[in-house]
C-alpha cells in the first residue's frame, strides 16, 4: 500500500464521505498529509466546511495513519487509491469512482478481461444450473467472473468458476474484516487461496446496509465487458445492475426462463423490453465481447476426499434430501457438515437445491 492510499484509507475510516475523500485526492499532494493539512486550512474549510477540518484537525497524525495500515494488515487487508498505477481505468469513466478499493487476493485481475454472472438470492434450480453453466463455460474461455458473494447466484459463480480452475472477483458491500454473509466466510477464503480476488470500496469495520449493496453494483458493472443475467424476479436488485450498465455502455445478456416462474419475471420483462439482450449461449456472449476462448485444454482435477465425505456421498446415494435429514443419517454435526457440503459443492462432488436440498 502507498503512503498516498494509507492516507486516503485512514481518513476513509475516519468516515469523511465521498466529496472530501475525491478532495483530498484531487487537490493534496499526501506523501506529507500531517503538515499540507496545516498549511491548506483555508481551502479545506472553503471546501469542505469548518466541521470537517475540526474532526480532521483532532484525529490527523502519522502515527494514526501508520497504526491504522497495520490493523489492516492483521486482517490480510490491503488496498489501492485512484492515484495508484494498478487501479482499473474502468473504473475511472465513473461518475462516482470508489476513491480507495480494498482488497484480499490478486489485484492484478482488475487488469484483466471480465465478465459479471448476476442474479437472484433466493434461486430455482433452473437459475442455479443456467449460472453454473455460464460460469463454467466462460471461465474456461479465458474470462474472470465478478458477482457479489452474495446468497443464491453470486455463490454459484464462484463455485461454478473454481471447478474450472478459473478466476473469480466478488465485490462485497462491507468492510473484508468480516464477510457478509458470514456463512459465505469459507467460500470466500476459497477464491482467494484459488488466485482470485476479494474488493470493497468499505473501510475496516464498515458494516454492510441497504445501500452499499446496490452501491456496490456499480462496481460489479464498471469492472466487467458485459453483465450477464441468470434469474430475476421482478424486484430483483439484479435490475439494478442491469441499469448500471446500460448507463454505462456495457453488453447486457439476458437469460430467458418460465413464464410461469415469477423468478423470472424480471429477466423476461428485460428481454420483451430490450429483445437484443435475449441469451441462452455463453458462445454467443464471447462473440459479441470478440473474445477467442483460451486454447488451453483444462487439467481434469483429482479430487481426494475422507472418511466423513464418503459418508456423506454414500448417504447421498440414496436420494437428494435436506441438510437436517443428511445431518440425522450421516451422525455429522451441523456446524462441521455445512464445511464439509460447502467444499464438497466447491470441489463438484455435489449439488445444492433449492430448500436447503442437496444431491450427488
Amino acid at each position: 500500500m502507498t503512503k498516498i492510499t494509507s492516507v486516503l484509507a485512514y481518513l476513509d475510516k475516519l468516515g469523511v464521505g465521498y466529496k472530501a475523500l475525491r478532495f483530498f485526492a484531487e487537490n493534496f499532494v499526501l506523501n506529507d498529509f500531517e503538515n499540507e493539512f496545516k498549511t491548506k486550512k483555508d481551502l479545506i474549510v472553503k471546501n469542505l466546511g469548518e466541521a470537517i477540518y475540526l474532526k480532521l484537525k483532532n484525529a490527523i497524525s502519522s502515527e494514526n495513519i501508520v497504526k491504522n495500515g497495520l490493523e489492516m494488515q492483521k486482517y490480510g487487508i490491503n488496498a489501492i487509491s485512484v492515484l495508484d498505477g494498478e487501479y482499473p481505468a474502468s473504473l475511472k469513466n465513473l461518475e462516482d469512482f470508489p476513491v480507495v478499493l480494498y482488497f484480499k487476493g490478486d489485484i492484478s485481475l482488475l487488469k484483466n478481461k471480465s465478465i459479471a454472472i448476476i442474479g437472484t438470492r433466493t434461486p430455482t434450480f433452473y437459475g442455479r444450473e443456467v449460472t453454473s453453466f455460464f460460469a463454467r463455460e466462460l471461465a474456461n474461455a479465458g474470462l474472470v467472473t465478478v458477482s457479489g458473494l452474495a446468497y443464491g447466484l453470486d455463490s454459484e459463480v464462484a463455485v461454478g468458476t473454481m471447478e474450472v480452475k478459473g478466476k473469480t472477483i466478488a465485490v462485497l458491500g462491507g468492510g473484508l474484516d468480516k464477510i457478509y454473509p458470514e456463512q459465505n466466510t469459507f467460500l470466500a477464503e476459497r477464491i482467494v487461496e484459488n488466485g482470485g480476488l476479494l474488493i470493497s470500496e468499505y473501510p475496516l469495520f464498515r458494516a454492510p446496509a441497504k445501500y452499499s449493496f446496490l452501491a456496490r453494483n456499480r462496481i460489479i458493472s464498471g469492472l466487467s465487458l458485459g453483465i450477464v443475467i441468470a434469474e430475476a424476479g421482478k424486484r430483483s436488485g439484479t435490475l439494478n445492475t442491469a441499469k448500471h450498465a446500460l448507463d454505462q455502455g456495457k453488453e447486457l445478456f439476458v437469460v430467458p426462463g418460465s413464464i410461469f416462474s415469477s423468478a423470472s419475471d424480471g429477466t423476461n420483462a428485460l428481454i420483451e423490453e430490450l429483445p437484443e439482450t435475449f441469451t441462452i449461449s455463453p458462445k454467443k456472449v464471447l462473440e459479441r465481447l470478440n473474445i477467442k476462448p483460451a486454447n488451453s485444454e483444462k487439467e481434469n482435477k483429482k479430487i481426494q476426499i475422507g472418511q466423513d465425505e464418503t459418508l456423506i456421498v454414500k448417504t447421498l446415494y440414496e436420494c437428494e434430501m435436506d441438510f437436517d435429514t443428511l445431518a440425522g443419517k450421516t451422525g455429522i454435526s451441523p456446524k462441521t457438515l455445512l464445511s464439509l457440503l460447502t467444499r464438497m459443492e466447491i470441489s463438484g462432488l455435489i449439488k445444492k437445491l433449492p430448500g436447503n436440498f442437496y444431491s450427488l
